[in-house]
Order: structure tokens, then sequence, then C-alpha cells
């Protein structure tokens, strides 16, 4: 699959996601409004029946029993006419007063709407039609009608809000790479570019011999040439090679013990199988754990501690657990720590732990993760897949 074809899908399924939300909102409303004018016409067709037969026995407590207790008991307009008259109404909403002009033009103009949408029911008396019972939808179902268009309108501000608070989330968090990016290489480049400077100045003053001068500019070249390849593998996808785990951790382990002279009493400790082997970037991951030896390191209160590697494979994959006997990370920073621009170190920026999180997951499809932490004891674990 291409780069771009990603995103493009991920936005097709979104869409498609968010179209049937909106179908099965109206097809929901539909039905209730449905079952809401089922009820409305069973109660309109019991209303004319018990009319109608009231009428016919013409008993009066019948008749009184339909017009006092069961037509006030409708919650719905309906409107009883008699050929060309208004017999009675009611939950017509009508301020006009029962029987006069204005209440007689209003009425029949509302008894052609209710026509329009429900044919009318007839009363009968002695088999012939003598009036009519005309009713429309309740109340609740006008409001039903309007709510599919206030949820999606709501449902639109809403996705519109956290569409703009991401987008600040995100433009704010480019802004911490950017500059975490640009003090991350000039920390990088600053000790190399250090040395080289002294180097020339000792060649110049001719204080030391040429040979180790020259030796010493090599190492710090070829450490520019590796910060240089690091920052350009970090922005593509490097194409994957088999690695022997125990040399990279050999050589990181080497590489650190140079640079550690104010932390001279700091052991590093390796375990696990030497033939283990992971399909994966070397000067990524090689950065990688760099950045998780350096950060124990900075975790050691004192000039002394013990920092333990530990590979092992499992039936799910391969586990490097980097562990130190530091002061520990509180709970609440286990997810924190991975994200840019957060940093526990007063001049710190918070970089470190991000590119690594992105060099496991992104690139190698491997997983981060505290393990636990605690003061003397802290692990990190690094899972890749076999």
């Amino acid at each position: 699959m291409k780069p771009t074809q990603k995103p493009f899908n991920i936005k097709l399924s979104l869409f498609i996601l968010a179209m049937s939300i909106i179908v099965m909102i109206f097809w929901i409303n539909r039905i209730m409004i449905n079952q809401l004018r089922n009820e409305a016409r069973s109660q309109a067709e019991i209303l004319a029946k018990s009319y109608s037969d009231a009428i016919n026995s013409s008993n009066q407590e019948d008749i009184r029993f339909v017009m006092d207790i069961l037509l006030p008991s409708m919650n719905f307009p309906i409107i009883i006419t008699s050929k060309d008259e208004i017999s009675a109404g009611l939950n017509l909403g009508i301020t006009a007063n029962e029987g006069s002009p204005e209440f007689n033009s209003q009425a029949w103009a509302m008894v052609k709407k209710m026509d329009q949408t429900f044919p009318p029911l007839n009363l009968v008396w002695d088999d012939v039609k003598w009036g009519e019972i005309h009713y429309s939808d309740p109340l609740v179902v006008t409001r039903l009608r309007w709510m599919p268009y206030l949820e999606v309108g709501f449902g639109i501000v809403f996705i519109l809000i956290t569409l703009w608070g991401m987008q600040l989330i995100r433009r704010s968090e480019k802004n911490l790479i950017y500059a975490g990016m640009a003090r991350e290489t000039a920390h990088q480049l600053g000790t190399p570019v250090s040395s080289l400077m002294g180097w020339v100045k000792l060649l110049r003053e001719e204080k030391e011999d040429k040979g180790t001068l020259l030796n010493s500019m090599d190492q710090d070249i070829l450490r520019l040439s590796e910060i240089s390849e690091r920052f350009s593998k970090i922005g593509s996808k490097p194409k994957l090679k088999k690695i022997v785990v125990v040399e990279l951790i050999s050589e990181m382990s080497a590489y650190m013990k140079k640079r550690l002279p104010n932390h001279s009493g700091v052991e590093i400790n390796f375990s696990g199988d030497s033939n283990i082997t992971i399909q994966g970037d070397w000067v990524l991951l090689r950065w990688a754990v760099e950045n998780l030896m350096k950060n124990a390191v900075d975790a050691m209160d004192t000039k002394s501690g013990v920092i333990s590697i530990k590979l092992s494979k499992t039936e799910a994959g391969i586990q490097l657990d980097v562990s130190d006997s530091g002061k520990g990370i509180p709970r609440g920073d286990w997810k924190n720590i991975f994200r840019p621009g957060h940093s526990s170190k007063p001049r710190g920026w918070g970089l470190g732990l991000s590119l690594t999180q992105r060099i496991i997951e992104e690139i190698h499809g491997g997983a981060i993760k505290v393990l636990k932490s605690k003061p003397g004891e802290t692990v990190f674990r690094l899972h890749f897949s076999l």
C-alpha cells in the first residue's frame, strides 16, 4: 500500500462511518414516529367506534363517557365535524373562543391539514354517516421530526470544535518537536564540533603528535557522519536488515563507558541469548538504546549505579529490558515521558524518549513501555515481533 493511500482510506472509512450513523439516527427516528402515529390512529379509531356506538344506543351515560372521559384522554389534536359544523375540538392550540368565527376559520384550516396526513374516520348513526373525526400527529412527533437534524447539527458542531482543538494540540506538538529537534541537533553536533576545533588548534600549535590528533579527528568526523545519518533516517522508512542484538548492545555499552567520566562507578551489565537477531536498522536502534541508557544515567543521583540489559525470546516475540537503579518515574508520568516536550530535567527538552518511541514503534513495528518503576529500580521493555 502506498503511503498516501493510508490517510485516504482512513478518511473514507470515517466518512462511511459518519454517514452510517446519520442514516441510523434518521431510521430510528422514523420508526419511533411511525409507532406514535399508529398509536394515535388506534386511539382515534377507538374514539370513533365508541362515539358511534354511544350515539346509536342513545344512552346518555355512554355519550357522557365519550365526551367527558374518553375524548379528553387523547393527547393529540382532534376535531369532530358534523356536515359543515365544528362539533368539538381538543388539543388544537387555538386561542380564539370556541364557536367564534375566528375559531371556526382556524379549525377548518387545521382540518384540511389533518386530512392531508391522516384520512378522517367516519361517525355513523343507523348506518348513515353523520360526521367525521379529524386528527393529526401528537405534539411529541412534531418535536421528534426535528431531533435528527438537531442531533446531527450538534454532532457536526462538536466534531468541528474537536478538530479545531486537535489542530491546536497538533500545532503545539509540532512546535515542540521542531524546537526539540533543533536543540537535539545542536546537542548532538556540539561535542564532535568542539573536539574538532580543539584538534585543529593543537595541530596549528604542533603541541601534540600529528598521528594521534588525526586519529582523534577521524573519530569525531565519523561521529558527525553518524549523527547526520540518524537524522536522515528518522524522517524516512529505512530498509531493515538482520541485526545480532548482542553485538549492538556490546557496541553501545563500550561507547557509553568511554563517555561516563563523571559516573565511573556506573556498571553496565548484559544477560541473554547471544544468538537472537531482529530485523532492524542498526543506526536507529543504536540511537534508541543510547537514549535509554543516557536517561538511566541521568536518573542516578549518585555517581554510581547499575544499568542492566536483559535480552530474551518468547512465543510472543523478542523482549529487551533496560533497567537502572535510579530514582524512578512517578506512576502518572509513565505515558507522559514519551510525549514530545515532557522532561523531568530542568534543562531538558523532552525529545529523547519520543524519538525512541518513534524508532521502536513506527519504524520497527515494535512497542516500548515502562514495565515498572520505583526508587532503585526502573525497567523499560522493548518488544519486537518475530
